[in-house]
């Protein structure tokens, strides 16, 4: 008997390792132990194994699929427990700290189980935490279809829940919407008035088994042991207690019921309703709570109780790169509205439109312009901001000689060398006035330019050498490389201590060709000198006479340049300082 009873008692060992194996495979995962987020819930209606912060996942699971909706006029979220019904409110606060409650008017009078989700905007901080404190009444289910519970068979309990959640229980998105099974919208909202097809505004969501009940007016059934609420705590609510450190942006609760036996049979099949209430209208419902970023941002999330909420149009705003300066005059207009927006329609002032976000717009005649931005929100309402009189646009002149050149309100045009000139009441604009070292020649070509201006307490420089309306360069006499062929509009914006803008373009100042160009009739050398607005230039005629007397006379420049004038060769030695450049 006993060398029989050693393979039965073997193959019980197998058999009972088999079997834990097989329990322990099928096990729930903890949802504080899950390493990484869940991502987009994967349902709008069934929702197998839902993983819940404070216990195991797939204890409780949605089914929202009720033929034609429903499962939205019997919860509500509160701000207060004293109303009978309580269809609840749409509540939104910047506290950190508060209290709502979780309430029941449906006509079965009863939910088992309370679920809250906690949903945070945006990427949650590090050092964010929730505490959250449950207290209701919980109860055994009672196992007959739609039947409340009887006054001997709840209990109280002050903090059911009474704990600490942080970032990484956020397991399950970003993502727009939450579920809300097949009722309309889809993408049902996560608070009030919220458009989910706004992806600038996404959500990680949490879900947190509240383990207490809500009870309501219709849980007193005939019967000599009915519950009647209004000797309940909170009239048979649950109490919810909620405190939020580290808040950037936004903080959103909405509520859950799990129940074990009903017509709609077991599951999570009821919410607050945010787009309706059901078979009650005015039944809306959630809490919001707003952090530091979207404080001055109340007006997006209404706080309206058993009504439609009002929505208002964007705080619109903008702001332009530069504000004056001689035509053609180039500006980036910027959109610095702080709340979301879907569509822009701007009015330059000049005739121009655009409906981009951030347009460049270019003026092109001599001008006092008002700008203006219409805006539209994601709820279709536009507002307008309105700039009078941002745009100056002036009518530049080249100077010349040492000084510079000015047009006055007369209209005439004048050269000026001395300190100061006008006639009272005369409007004077400055020109400012540059040079450059070479103004043509082959790719790469470097250009030395000079602000040669005599505009009075000059402070900042802006130049545009490629005509794109963007700074090239900050420095008041820089060098640039254009290093494709073209023909260049160079554009210099002088600032003043005293906040004047005075501009001046040259059309095609610098040509760039693909292949060396000459002139019939002459060259330029570019002596070996230091490069300064006063550097000297020598002339080469280009004759075989000249350039013999420059082979055997010449400094080394011009020998070089009488050799290579006959090839059409530009050639610049920029180490040693020695340029050689062919005049276009």
């Amino acid at each position: 008997m006993r060398e029989s009873s050693v393979p039965d008692r073997e193959i019980r060992v197998k058999v009972f390792f088999a079997i834990f194996l097989a329990a322990m495979i099928c096990l729930p995962v903890l949802a504080a132990d899950t390493p990484t987020t869940l991502g987009i819930i994967p349902s709008k209606s069934d929702i197998a194994n839902l993983a819940f912060a404070n216990q195991p996942a797939g204890s409780y699971y949605f089914k929202f699929n009720q033929d034609g909706g429903g499962g939205i006029n019997a919860l509500h979220v509160s701000s207060n427990s004293a109303d009978l019904p309580n269809y609840g409110d749409v509540s939104t606060t910047t506290y950190q700290s508060g209290t709502f409650y979780v309430t029941e008017t449906g006509g079965r009078g009863y939910q088992d189980e309370a679920i809250l989700l906690v949903a945070v905007m945006g990427e949650i901080p590090d050092n964010f935490a929730i505490h959250i404190k449950s207290s209701g009444y919980s109860w055994a289910p009672t196992g007959t279809k739609d039947t409340p519970p009887t006054l001997s068979q709840v209990t109280y309990h002050a903090g059911a829940v009474d704990q600490t959640f942080t970032k990484s229980q956020f397991v399950y998105g970003p993502q727009t919407w939450r579920p809300a099974g097949n009722n309309v919208p889809s993408d049902y909202p996560i608070y009030y008035g919220q458009d989910t097809t706004d992806s600038t505004r996404k959500f990680k969501l949490m879900f947190v088994d509240l383990k207490a009940g809500p009870l309501g007016p219709n849980a007193k059934v005939d019967r000599p042991d009915a519950i009647d609420v209004s000797t309940l705590t909170d009239y048979g609510a649950v109490k919810v207690e909620y405190r939020i450190e580290n808040l950037d942006k936004v903080v959103s609760f909405n509520t859950y019921a799990w129940n074990d036996n009903t017509t709609q049979g077991k599951g999570i099949s009821w919410s607050n309703g945010l787009t309706s209430g059901g078979s009650v209208p005015s039944a809306v419902s959630g809490y919001t709570v707003l952090g530091p970023e979207f404080a001055d941002k109340a007006s997006e999330f209404p706080s309206l109780g058993s009504s439609i909420p009002v929505f208002h149009g964007p705080q619109t705003n903008f702001s332009a790169s530069v504000t004056s300066g001689p035509a053609p005059f180039s500006v980036q207009f910027s959109d610095t509205t702080a709340q979301s927006v879907s569509g822009w329609n701007w009015d330059f002032g000049d005739g121009g439109k655009s409906t981009e976000q951030n347009p460049v717009h270019v003026y092109t005649a001599a001008g006092t312009y008002t700008v203006s931005l219409s805006a539209t929100n994601n709820q279709g309402i536009s507002a307008t901001k309105t700039l009078a009189n941002l745009i100056t646009v002036t009518t530049g002149s080249v100077g010349s000689g040492s000084g510079y050149s000015y047009t006055t309100g007369d209209g005439q045009s004048y050269q000026y060398n001395g300190a100061s000139y006008g006639k009272p009441g005369q409007q004077v604009v400055y020109t400012p006035v540059f040079s450059a070292n070479i103004t043509g020649g082959v790719p790469p070509l470097a250009v030395q330019f000079w602000d040669n201006s005599s505009i009075p307490n000059r402070s900042a420089w802006s130049w545009d050498f490629t005509g794109d309306g963007l700074p090239d360069s900050t420095a008041q006499n820089p060098v640039f490389v254009f290093r494709h062929a073209g023909n260049y509009t160079v554009n210099l914006n002088v600032t003043t201590s005293d906040g004047g803008v005075f501009g001046i373009a040259m059309p095609d100042y610098i040509r760039i060709f693909d292949t060396p160009q000459l002139n019939s009739d002459e060259g330029w050398i570019f002596s070996d000198s230091p490069a300064s607005p006063g550097a000297a230039f020598t002339q080469v005629q280009n004759s075989t006479a000249t350039q013999q007397d420059n082979k055997s006379t010449s400094p080394v420049g011009t020998k070089i340049a009488g050799i290579l004038l006959d090839a059409v060769v530009v050639v610049g030695i920029i180490g040693g300082g020695i340029f050689l450049w062919l005049k276009p």
